[in-house]
């Protein structure tokens, strides 16, 4: 029953026998761990809604026999495949040059005015393409920092269990005399940078890989998407090509 509060006590004693570099040294790991944690619990969230609202879309697009048979839905989807859907859905209407009105009149019809040719389905890829692309950077935004948390914590640590070694075996040199006891204190502050390092990355790299992992499969599903948007273009154009 005493354990956790004997062990807040010894790390109590290790910080106060710490020297001024290992304190620095413990809160810049106490920053970083602050930003790690904030970094996970915010892209998490994001990444989380992300795959859940693409999902959910792609679920509605797959019963559609049209491209544009999802835009008067666009209200009830939320997610990086509404904003592709649109960039898409913005492309046909420049190659076919539709506005506004007529592209909800093609919305209700759940068909195009004209087939497009290949040119054109080129184009609404492309556009697809960099959407997707611009969503990966989002996606991605400030993945690089919880890494950096991830590689530098460690290393951090050691800094300061090495400074702090050093300076208590200096100690020792100087006073021409080994002393344990003397040295001890000193030895528990410098170890405690490499506990405090190992605490702030343990967690970082769990939740580095958690994340990464998330937002491959969020771009896997965006790609894919772009995959079956164009391919249900190829079938309407032909289809209109079929019948006329």
């Amino acid at each position: 029953m005493l354990t956790a509060p004997l062990a807040v006590s010894d790390v109590l004693y290790a910080f106060q026998q710490s020297d001024t570099f290992a304190r620095l040294i413990i809160g810049l790991l106490c920053l970083l761990s602050i930003q790690a944690w904030s970094i996970m619990i915010d892209k998490g969230l994001i990444v989380r809604q992300a795959r859940r609202g693409s999902k959910h879309f792609v679920d509605r697009f797959a019963e559609c026999h049209s491209p544009v048979g999802m835009l008067l839905q666009l209200q009830k989807h939320k997610g990086p495949l509404v904003d592709v859907y649109e960039a898409g859905i913005e492309g046909i209407a420049d190659v076919l040059e539709l506005d506004d009105r007529m592209l909800e009149k093609c919305a209700r019809q759940h068909a195009l005015p004209r087939r497009l040719s290949m040119h054109e389905v080129d184009r609404v890829r492309s556009t697809l393409e960099r959407t997707v692309s611009a969503k990966v950077v989002e996606l991605e935004g400030r993945l690089g920092l919880l890494g950096t948390a991830v590689t530098i914590s460690p290393f951090l640590g050691l800094l300061g269990t090495v400074w702090g070694v050093m300076i208590a075996f200096t100690g020792m040199a100087q006073a021409g005399k080994p002393d344990i006891g003397a040295m001890a204190p000193g030895i528990s502050g410098a170890l405690l940078t490499t506990v405090v390092g190992l605490v702030v990355a343990i967690p970082s790299l769990v939740g580095f890989n958690l994340l990464t992992s998330g937002v491959r499969q969020a771009i896997t599903e965006m790609d894919n998407f772009v995959e079956d948007f164009i391919s249900m273009l190829k079938l309407e154009t032909e289809d209109i090509k079929n019948n006329t």
